[in-house]
């Protein structure tokens, strides 16, 4: 660990790489933001509202959590016409944090900022419409804001846009390869929804030529790639594979090399 950070030092001076914030750093923040938020700094208004209703920097010299104040927050910027704190102020209401329920106040927040071309607003709006929630459902608008904000590299939407492609009846357009394509890009984004979806599309055979030794192998790059265990998921796959796939997909293992070994 002592070598690691030595090594970070090192990286960081030679190349400028940024080192992470200490705890005083963020505290200077906090107090600068605080400041510039009362002297009418939007931006800092905005900032600061972010690490009250997150918390996220609590334990490193940030304030502790408080959701009711970063929505208090929010709310002036949003009536102001500022999209990320429509976003964030729709997203308290659609899921009751510092405020209570409201899936249409929801839905009128996204849309505004939607309107200004904001794509987590997109996102967002096209699952109310898939969904029917704060509004009725619609699936071409559903369709529309999804494939919009996917193209625009917002992973949630491209899931769900995924899995409209993948069910007739859900989407205005019924296409698994296309359902495939945007699998695979949010898998290689390691999108854990992503890596399943890919992953199972290649085990039913649905989109792509059915192919159980890729569909482990989906989630044998994700685990490389991250270091993050997969082995629930993969003695999943394999239970559902005969025992002609499962012979195969030992001798791929062990030519692959996918247990990592030396030898």
């Amino acid at each position: 660990m002592q070598h690691a950070s030595r090594l970070a030092l090192v990286i960081a001076l030679c190349f400028g790489t940024t080192l992470p914030a200490s705890a005083q750093d963020y505290a200077e923040r906090y107090e600068r933001l605080k400041t510039a938020a009362a002297q009418g700094d939007d931006d800092a208004a905005y900032d600061l509202a972010v690490m009250y209703y997150l918390g996220h920097r609590a334990q490193r010299g940030g304030p502790e959590r408080d959701t009711e104040r970063g929505v208090a927050l929010f709310r002036p910027l949003a009536e102001s016409g500022d999209p990320r704190a429509q976003w964030r102020l729709a997203s308290a209401y659609e899921m009751g944090s510092g405020v209570e329920r409201d899936a249409e106040m929801a839905y009128l927040l996204y849309q505004q900022a939607a309107e200004q071309g904001f794509l987590l607003a997109k996102q967002n709006l096209g699952k109310l419409y898939l969904d029917g929630r704060g509004t009725e459902h619609d699936a071409d608008k559903a369709y529309a804001l999804l494939r919009e904000a996917s193209e625009g590299n917002q992973q949630r939407a491209m899931i769900d846009l995924a899995r409209m492609y993948q069910d007739a009846d859900l989407g205005p357009e019924y296409d698994p390869e296309m359902a495939v394509h945007w699998f695979r890009i949010a898998a290689e984004a390691n999108n854990m929804n992503g890596v399943r979806g890919l992953s199972d599309a290649y085990l039913n055979g649905h989109g792509v030529e059915r192919d159980p030794i890729a569909a482990l192998r989906v989630y044998v790059e994700y685990e490389q790639r991250t270091g993050r265990e997969q082995t629930t998921s993969l003695l999943r796959i394999l239970s559902q594979m005969n025992e002609e796939d499962r012979a195969r997909a030992d001798q791929v293992a062990e030519a692959e090399n996918w247990l990592g070994s030396d030898d």
